[in-house]
C-alpha cells in the first residue's frame, strides 16, 4: 500500500451533515419538498418499459384504455395501474368522451428532450 494512501473510513455524522447542507445548494431542487415531489413522480412515470410503450402511443395519437390494452398485449388492470402513475407523475392527461376516458400527453416536449436529447447525454 502507498505511504501516502490512506484506508477509507466512513465520515462522521457532523461530516456527513455537512454533505447534507451542501447538497442542498448543490442542487436547489432539493430545498423544496413539493418541487421534488413531483419531479420524483415525473421521473418514475418514466422508470418503467411498458410506461415509456404507453408514452409512444400516445405521442402518435390519443388512445382510449381499451386501445391501449390491445395495442399492447396487456390486460386492462394492469394498464390502469400504469396509466395512474402516469398521470401522477404529470406526465399524461385524461378526458372523457361519450363513456369512454381518452388519455393524451401532457406536453410533448418535455418528454421529446427526456426521452431523445437526455438520453444521448447518457452514451
Amino acid at each position: 500500500m502507498d505511504a501516502g494512501k490512506m484506508d477509507w473510513c466512513p465520515k462522521s455524522d457532523e461530516e456527513m451533515y455537512a454533505v447534507v447542507k451542501q447538497s442542498l445548494k448543490a442542487l436547489k431542487i432539493l430545498s423544496n419538498d413539493l418541487k421534488l415531489r413531483e419531479q420524483a413522480l415525473f421521473f418514475k412515470a418514466l422508470g418503467d418499459e411498458t410506461r415509456l410503450r404507453i408514452i409512444g402511443i400516445l405521442r402518435v395519437q390519443e388512445s382510449c384504455l381499451c386501445e391501449l390494452a390491445a395495442g399492447l398485449g396487456i390486460p386492462s388492470s394492469t394498464l390502469t395501474h400504469h396509466l395512474q402513475i402516469l398521470e401522477r407523475g404529470g406526465v399524461i392527461q385524461s378526458r372523457k368522451e361519450k363513456k369512454y376516458t381518452l388519455f393524451s400527453l401532457v406536453s410533448q416536449q418535455i418528454l421529446d428532450y427526456y426521452l431523445t436529447e437526455a438520453g444521448e447525454l447518457m452514451k
